[in-house]
């Protein structure tokens, strides 16, 4: 071993034992609120408030049975769908994919969406959310397609800018979801509307109401949904997201997610920021945190956007799908415009045989050939392919997780 392989050696020894801390942290604050759950019968909204949730990290660990079919076999159904309803947007947000791909203003059949929900959930899919390459509320029939996914038996959840949550939606909607993550990315109207590519500064204010409503929803019928804000940090909208945490304390949701900006390979924009100005702001926002408020900080996932890919294939792409507006499988978003690596469409094949189609067989396989040089730095599967590479070099044993299971635990 040369002095620079000991060094890579060392270094990720070091990161290992930061991700056993930040783990164990986790699995902590679980426990403390799985304590309190088991003495009081009766859970109140600020008490829920409590929950802490880790998206930082992933939770296929909790999955054992499925991620020993994919060691048996080489395959699997997915536990967590990504579905695209709507190719189109009421907004224009400056990081989006709107610079590389075209807006068709696409919306799935609304008797397509269900009927592939059901099939999703008779195979073993856990949950959903809706999100993609557009705004999901932009679908018409989207109240219904949420009840009929909830009564399959999946967890629900939905990314949105929340503009067209209206109050009567919102009340329709959130009883069925697991969570709502809004869409959030300036801390002042201007820098909103800057930020959502939009003309109109009074839709910075509707938001708000928007969200006011949803949380007083939650409040008055006591539901168990986690309602936060997400805001990816770019160099453009830094210096305003200490008063964005200042305003998700008014406004009374569960959480503020800072998520770094990460780079699409096929984007023409970059707003990357520095490990300085990310630490300074994580730092001077984690102050607003409270009993009834958290902060999440994607430490983990900034960590991995500057250390690079580490894994040599994906092995993730079984546990996880993505449908667009047009039908089409794939198996992430670097592939909304590639019709090679499209698995099939549910317009002409159920969910089902399109998984099990000797078509994606191939397309995975290629994929493996093609190993990672296509890859998005930080991509949501790249914890899960850590996770799963180090399996594969039997660096870390296939178990359960000691504690209680994790809030949101189908969204891996």
């Amino acid at each position: 071993m040369n002095d620079h392989e000991l060094r890579l050696y060392q270094i990720r020894e070091k990161l290992d034992e930061v991700r056993e801390i930040e783990d164990s942290e986790n699995i902590l604050e679980d426990f403390k609120f799985n304590e309190y759950k088991n003495n009081n019968s009766e859970i109140t909204n600020k008490n829920k408030a409590d929950i802490k949730i880790n998206i930082d990290n992933h939770k296929l660990m909790y999955h054992i049975d499925r991620v020993k079919e994919w060691q048996k076999n080489g395959d699997c159904y997915p536990i967590y769908v990504e579905i695209g309803i709507a190719n189109g947007c009421n907004h224009r947000c400056v990081f989006c994919a709107i610079d590389y791909f075209a807006y068709e203003g696409k919306i799935l059949d609304k008797d397509i969406v269900i009927s592939t929900l059901k099939d999703m959930a008779d195979h073993g899919v856990k949950s959903v959310m809706f999100a993609g390459e557009g705004e999901p509320l932009l679908h018409k029939d989207i109240v219904l397609i949420v009840q009929k996914a909830k009564e399959f038996g999946l967890d629900i959840s939905i990314t949105t800018n929340g503009i067209l949550l209206t109050k009567e939606r919102a009340e329709k909607i959130l009883p069925n979801l697991t969570w709502i993550r809004f869409s959030f990315n300036g801390g002042d109207a201007q820098n909103y509307t800057k930020m959502h590519g939009i003309k109109n500064e009074k839709e910075y204010e509707k938001l708000i109401d928007n969200i006011k409503n949803a949380v007083a929803i939650k409040r008055a019928n006591n539901l168990d949904v986690t309602l936060g804000i997400q805001t990816v940090v770019l160099s453009e909208n830094v210096a305003n997201i200490e008063n964005l945490a200042r305003t998700c304390v008014k406004l009374g949701v569960d959480n503020l997610q800072l998520k770094p900006y990460s780079h699409h390979p096929l984007s023409k924009n970059n707003f990357s920021i520095t490990i300085d100005e990310w630490n300074e702001i994580g730092n001077k926002v984690k102050k607003y945190e409270n009993e009834n408020f958290q902060v999440i900080v994607r430490n983990n996932t900034k960590n991995r956007i500057d250390q690079g890919i580490r894994f040599p294939k994906c092995f993730g792409t079984p546990f996880y799908a993505l449908i667009d507006a047009k039908g089409n499988i794939m198996t992430c978003n670097l592939f909304y415009t590639k019709e090679d690596y499209i698995f099939g469409n549910l317009h002409e094949k159920s969910f089902s045989e399109i998984w099990k189609s000797e078509r994606r067989k191939r397309i995975i396989n290629r994929l493996m050939d093609d190993g990672t040089k296509n890859c998005r730095i930080g991509c949501r599967l790249s914890v899960v392919n850590n996770y799963l590479y180090d399996l594969k070099q039997e660096e870390i044993r296939l178990e359960q997780p000691i504690g209680p299971v994790p809030a949101h635990v189908n969204f891996i």
